[in-house]
Formats: C-alpha cells, structure tokens, sequence
C-alpha cells in the first residue's frame, strides 16, 4: 500500500510531463490562430450582434405576450446571447468562406435569432463531434 502512495504523485508528474509539449504545441498555434483574426471584422460582428440583439430585445419587451419579471437582466442576458450568436456565426462565415456581402445578413439576422440559433448551432456541432467518434444518430 505505501509504496502505490508513493507511485501516486510520480505517476501524475510523469503524465503532466509527457503531455506537456503537446499543450504548449497547441497552446502556440492557438495563439498564432487568434492573432490572425482582423480586429476590423471582429468589431463590425459585434455591432452586428448588438443591432441585431436590441431588434429582438425590443420586439419581446413590446409583445403584450411575454412578461419580464426583470428588465435589466433581460436585456443583459439578451446582450451576451445576441454577442455569443453573432460571434458564432462570424467565425462560421469565415470558415465556410461565405462570400462578405451576406455575412452582415448572417451575423445579424443570428443575433437576432440569439437562444434559437445557438440551440441549433449546438445540436448541429454535437451531431458532428458524434459522427467523428463514430456513433450514428
């Protein structure tokens, strides 16, 4: 028994340090990934997102049908989801290389969408991780 004790820590330490080098491989090239993303996109996207996020504020707290129990946590919960949707889905365009004059479109239109799109996006990247682990819907 104390000498499992004793191979307890050492075991740690020998995995941490032969994982080590693949951390900060991808920690590099996730640095160098995040460094090559223009700063002018990104803040077009989040005015985007907050345009598109305030429309769909706005409608829900005119519609006689949905009652807020509290205004400034609805509009701050709708500010993050609208920005996460935005963002989301401006990553997405770049990545299917969606032609610049329909990601304003697509930007806006998730933003607005906000909880909806990202229920979607969220199902749709499950399904995906899924399938590359093999299993079947």
């Amino acid at each position: 028994m104390r000498t499992f004790l004793h191979l307890k820590p050492r075991l740690c330490w020998t995995w941490l340090l032969s994982s080590w080098d693949t951390s900060a491989i991808a920690a590099t090239n996730f640095a160098s990934d995040l460094s090559s993303i223009p700063l002018d996109g990104v803040a077009v996207a989040v005015t985007l997102s907050l345009v598109g996020g305030a429309a769909g504020t706005l409608q829900k707290i005119a519609s006689p049908d949905v009652v807020i129990k509290s205004l400034p946590l609805e509009i701050a919960k709708d500010i993050l989801i609208s920005l996460v949707a935005g963002l989301v889905t401006y990553s997405l365009c770049a990545w299917q290389e969606i032609p610049l004059l329909l990601q304003p479109g697509c930007i806006t239109i998730a933003a607005y969408g906000g909880s909806r799109v990202l229920e979607r996006y969220l199902s749709a990247g499950i399904s995906r991780m899924e399938r590359l682990d093999g299993k079947q819907d």
